[in-house]
């Protein structure tokens, strides 16, 4: 069976994805202050950074504005044909980020809101072991992911519902939350004009909240030694994410 077809199903929103999501103003205002603050003022002008499950490429994008190298890996074509556009100067690469496998040519691996959607613990080591082996020695991986122990009581209390609008294009994520299995099936309906007429996209996509000893073990089990791990709150955002910085070992005489 495909790796694949346990990923999330973006090639029917990827054109909603490219408008509502990760956009260059909402990076501006959240992600990339943070980055700054706990990795990019660690690295070398012009460092070397893959980031797993780019997306549309707005994250690189402004990464490459502040002079870093990028190689993104996403398993939607949909989405790596809008990141080509976004980010010319970076490379793209179509994969599974359980599957790929690079050399160690990396200063800095990220994952932004893609862990979510790694839903067990064997899949979570793949691909911890697939970004150590892509690290070069000291190289530093930054990674946010759900943890259950924080968000097991609000889960089954809050309204976690998102709604985005524009003048051509709408996308509605439902939260329904199973507390048994701590995982969430999103129900995502999309709207899009096209030559005056509306198109409706919907599908299915699980996110899975992980335990925190779960999260470490798999770190461990990956071969990094070195790691921190941060409540996103503590950056501005609304939802209690687990930030995880982590480094490879680096090389001794």
């Amino acid at each position: 069976m495909s790796l694949l077809k346990n990923l999330p199903n973006y090639e029917p929103i990827a054109r909603l994805q490219n408008e509502f999501k990760n956009t260059p103003e909402d990076l501006i205002a959240g992600i990339i202050p943070a980055l700054e603050q706990i990795l990019l003022s660690q690295l070398p002008a012009g460092a070397h950074i893959l980031e797993l499950g780019c997306g549309s490429g707005y994250l690189a994008q402004q990464l490459n504005i502040r002079g870093y190298k990028v190689t993104g890996i996403d398993a939607s074509e949909g989405l790596l044909n809008y990141a080509k556009k976004n980010a010319p100067e970076s490379e793209f690469i179509l994969s599974d980020i359980r599957s790929f496998e690079l050399s160690s040519v990396f200063d800095a691996v990220l994952a932004n809101d893609v862990l979510h959607f790694i839903q067990n613990n064997e899949d979570l080591k793949t691909v911890f072991k697939n970004v150590y082996a892509a690290l070069k020695d000291g190289g530093v991986f930054v990674f946010n992911i759900p943890i259950t122990d924080w968000l097991h009581e609000a889960a089954q209390k809050n309204n976690f519902n998102i709604v985005s609008v524009n003048d051509e294009c709408s996308l509605i994520e439902l939260f329904y939350y199973k507390p048994e299995e701590r995982m969430w099936e999103i129900k995502v309906t999309g709207f899009e004009l096209i030559e005056k007429n509306w198109k409706r996209s919907d599908t299915v996509w699980l996110r899975k909240d992980h335990f925190l000893e779960e999260v470490q073990s798999a770190l461990k089990d990956a071969g990094f030694t070195e790691f921190n791990y941060y409540n996103t709150k503590d950056f501005g955002e609304s939802e209690d994410i687990a930030c995880f910085v982590c480094q490879k070992a680096p090389l001794t005489s």
